[in-house]
């Protein structure tokens, strides 16, 4: 099995053990081990996959430039104590997993550059200096243009030191990682008398461990404000605030945030704080009031356990103009009562400052109550609003982000061409990052472009990464960026990212039925099943919970709750009689008849209405009509379909395909791998 993909290469070598080997053979054994030992425990904490040793040399992919600078410092540090002379060279490029080797440009780059370095030293290409380049405690020297072997253009190349101890993972018990175990007869009592003193240690103190390691998780739900301003026609100022805030929040790495739908679920539900926390797993709440709303804003804030233990309130007041100032202070209180540490990037954010006319702020807060519903009429209101907060404020880079946001939901719900919607989308998603370049929602908008829109792998990655690294609990982020890791067959990866996106916002319907369509194209049927099903149970007309299910149940050879599901997604479209008659037909004859009669059904409502080409070739693989399928995905390739992203994934079972030559060249000129 071949696989291709974008992956920031560490390739690091110790220096002068051809020497060593050659002098002191055991001391060379004994210093390649501890090498291996320190490489394999650091790859794995900075999110790295170790790929193989070679002699003196180690190479390990990551899919963070940032994280492999990082594991680089650490392990070069850690190699030093240990006078263990390490170089170490790292580039982003395109590599290519062949059974249990790797291969390509990335691979021959890291080794080359590594080359370039002196002893205890780290290098890195133009590629990933890009992306390290403003990180606060890194120091980095361009040491020109180098020429090398097997690369036709000249190389940029940078060396990176990190004197900084903080950003560095070098706690490493040099003694239980590098040294074997001894059993003589001492190790052997102190070993008892451990095991002894262990067990005295669990028997008495395990519950207090347990109780302050659940203290010390900062898990934290915002729950919905209270509104006090004796007027319901102030809600949406008031829910606007309460999505602001957790935003910002959200933004606090060390932090796990839940969602604001999430959030949201629990307004006016009467449930206890003790049972949202044993709910959600969430161990600390967020309570607001907000108490005046006029030039002035007054706002109260309380920090709560688990144990509904009121740990911390504190009231507010700012001129309204100062508003988005408040929430930055909010936050940054909150992160202090509860003992999280700050990254200096966090600081930073939390100090910018920006004043707001109000009646700009208020029509933004609009727009963003009327995206929750992609409704053309709600789109409309949502647009409305945010022209008229730019005409009166065209330099606030948000409002940008959210035409971006509602011109990308236009195009995705069919409501407007491409020719006009995808112009629009740049438009205004430039913008956004030219007035503000660390505005995480444009970035996640921005990947999301390049994934359904460009097609774009690399650039959409790149974005997706920064994306989550200026906001890392921005579940729609993480969920997307778990569906293109779906297509490009990182299934472990995807599942990773699709999890953590799914416990951030665990009562989202919408997040499960994404997360089901991710389960489904890694091959988890059963899972997926299971998932979507809980949002019929509260809404049994849900189309794309019922959607999902459909596809599930196929894969699952579950063909009658596949075919129920699929009737539900058939009636907005289809006539009542027209419905009951594919029934009777799935009733009288199985699936591949009625999925024939469907096929037919579509094609007659496809003569006046648009529908999409992997839609249809979705509906003819039912029933084992490859040469249609394959008909329609390369007319899905022509109009370029965001959906044919999925193609080569288990998402719409065309894995019959997988060998077809038509297929495989739809797949090679759209740049997919294979499973």
């Amino acid at each position: 099995m071949t696989q291709r993909r974008l992956a920031a290469i560490m390739f690091s070598d110790i220096v002068g053990y051809e020497s060593l080997i050659k002098e002191e053979e055991k001391i060379a054994f004994e210093t390649r081990k501890k090498n291996q030992r320190i490489h394999k425990r650091l790859i794995k904490k900075f999110n790295g996959r170790w790929l193989k040793d070679m002699e003196s040399s180690t190479l390990a992919s990551f899919s963070s430039n940032l994280d492999a600078v990082m594991c680089a410092v650490s392990i070069q540090r850690v190699c030093q104590d240990l006078e263990i002379p390490m170089r170490i060279g790292i580039h982003l490029g395109d590599v290519i997993f062949e059974k249990k080797d790797v291969l390509g440009d990335g691979v021959n780059v890291a080794s080359r550059i590594q080359g370039l370095a002196e002893s205890n030293e780290i290098v890195i290409s133009g590629r990933v200096y890009d992306d390290i380049k403003n990180k606060e405690g890194l120091d980095v020297e361009h040491i020109g243009e180098h020429t090398l072997k097997g690369v036709e253009k000249p190389t940029d190349v940078y060396k990176v030191s990190c004197e900084d101890e903080s950003l560095q993972d070098f706690t490493v018990d040099t003694g239980e990682l590098i040294r074997p175990l001894n059993f003589g007869r001492s190790t052997l009592v102190a070993g008892i008398l451990t095991i002894a003193l262990l067990a005295f240690a669990f028997y008495y103190f395990l519950p207090k461990i347990i109780q302050s390691s659940s203290e010390n998780a900062k898990s934290v739900l915002v729950l919905p404000f209270d509104n006090y301003l004796g007027t319901d026609t102030m809600d949406y100022i008031v829910a606007g605030m309460h999505s602001e805030l957790i935003s910002d929040i959200q933004k606090i790495s060390a932090l796990s945030v839940k969602s604001k739908y999430t959030a949201n679920t629990f307004k006016n539900a009467n449930k206890s704080i003790p049972e949202i926390a044993q709910e959600l797993g969430v161990n600390t709440f967020v309570e607001g009031a907000v108490l005046c709303m006029g030039d002035t804003v007054c706002f109260e804030a309380k920090l709560i356990d688990q144990e509904e233990k009121v740990l911390w309130t504190h009231e507010y007041k700012v001129e309204r103009s100062q508003i988005l100032s408040l929430y930055k202070k909010v936050t940054k209180d909150i992160a202090e009562r509860i003992n999280t540490n700050l990254t200096p990037q966090e600081e930073e954010f939390l100090a910018k400052t920006r004043l707001v006319d109000q009646e700009v702020y208020d029509a933004y807060l609009k727009s963003m109550q009327f995206l929750g519903d992609a409704s053309l009429s709600s789109l409309n209101k949502s647009l409305e609003n945010l022209n008229i907060a730019i005409e009166k404020d065209p330099d606030w880079a948000p409002l940008y982000s959210g035409l971006g946001g509602v011109w990308l939901t236009f195009l995705h719900m069919g409501h407007e061409s491409p020719s006009v919607g995808i112009p629009k989308i740049y438009e205004n998603l430039n913008k956004a990052l030219e007035l503000d370049p660390d505005l995480s929602d444009a970035y996640r908008l921005s990947a999301m472009v390049a994934q359904l829109v460009e097609w774009d792998w690399e650039k959409s990655e790149k974005v997706f990464l920064r994306a989550l690294a200026l906001n890392p609990n921005d579940a729609y982020a993480r969920i997307f960026y778990a569906q293109f890791l779906c297509t490009m067959q990182r299934s472990d990866e995807a599942l990773m990212q699709g999890k953590l996106a799914y416990e951030l916002d665990l009562l989202n319907p919408m997040m499960k039925c994404w997360y089901g369509g991710l389960l489904i194209g890694i091959g988890d049927c059963e899972t997926a099943l299971a998932v979507a099903e809980e949002v019929v149970a509260v809404d049994p007309e849900h189309w794309l919970a019922n959607s999902v299910i459909g596809e599930a149940a196929f894969q699952c050879r579950n063909y009658k709750r596949g075919f129920e599901a699929d009737i539900i997604c058939l009636k907005p479209i289809l006539e009542e009689d027209i419905i009951d008659s594919i029934q009777v037909i799935f009733k009288e004859k199985g699936l591949a008849v009625a999925a024939k009669e469907i096929s037919h059904q579509l094609e007659v409502y496809a003569e006046n209405n648009p529908i999409g080409p992997v839609g249809m070739a979705i509906s003819y693989i039912k029933w084992n009509q490859f040469e249609k399928v394959l008909d329609c995905l390369e007319k899905g390739y022509e109009m370029h379909d965001p959906q044919m992203i999925y193609i080569t994934t288990k998402m719409y079972h065309f894995e019959p395909l997988f060998d077809n030559p038509r297929f495989i060249d739809i797949a090679e000129k759209m740049n997919l791998p294979f499973p």
